[in-house]
């Protein structure tokens, strides 16, 4: 069987076995655009898991994370120290998906 022979064989096989899953439709093509959002969504969800799970971590065994202990971490959150950054980076995100 020469190069080209093989090639043909190879090309054959390959369009059969994929006629074999069936011809995906228009629907298909939309569905796999929602998934695309969920997974979005389960992706943040586990980092805020992994976030989550390193701060108790540290709270339970007493360790700190970039030198700073989970109490002063709780202590800056109730300070609202970051809200001006937080209200800009809110406003930035409306704005953005306000042009989308």
């Amino acid at each position: 069987m020469s190069g080209n022979d093989y090639a043909q064989a190879r090309k054959q096989y390959v369009e059969e076995a994929r006629r074999s899953f069936g011809h995906m439709g228009e629907d298909d093509y939309e569905t796999e655009e929602l998934s695309g959002g969920t997974s979005f969504l389960k992706v943040r969800l586990l980092i805020s898991v992994c976030i989550f799970a390193a701060f108790v971590l540290c709270d339970r065994t007493g360790s700190r994370f970039y030198q700073y202990t989970t109490k002063e971490v709780i202590s800056m959150l109730r300070e609202e120290r970051f809200q001006s950054q937080l209200d800009s980076i809110r406003e930035t995100w409306t704005e953005i998906t306000r042009n989308q």
